[in-house]
């Protein structure tokens, strides 16, 4: 289960959950810089059910594409999931927790 998506300027129009196939393993977002101002970058967000992760961050000419991938049910929720971001937020959860217990605790 994954959210679902084509070339939407807002995450927030991301939001539509899809049943993905069996053999569908990854949820996949795609951020494409489709600006023409290289200070002011402009993207659209694209999320799909896949079976294979070609996660990857390159430029082409001017043009730059973002695409990461995760493996839990409805993981894509923001405009650019991927493990390592998941790893970073448990941390800080955890971090968070730890400094919640040693203040509370005095």
């Amino acid at each position: 289960m994954c959210y679902v998506c084509q070339q939407q300027e807002s995450n927030k129009d991301c939001l539509t959950i899809s049943m993905c196939a069996k053999e569908d393993k990854y949820c996949v977002t795609v951020r494409d810089n489709v600006g023409t101002n290289p200070d002011k970058p402009k993207y659209v967000i694209s999320k799909i059910c896949s079976p294979t992760c070609n996660a990857t961050s390159h430029q082409q000419n001017e043009a730059h594409r973002n695409v990461s991938c995760c493996e839990e049910p409805l993981c894509n929720v923001n405009g650019g999931s991927s493990k390592q971001g998941s790893y970073g937020a448990m941390f800080l959860g955890v971090l968070a927790s730890i400094t919640y217990i040693f203040a509370c605790g005095r």
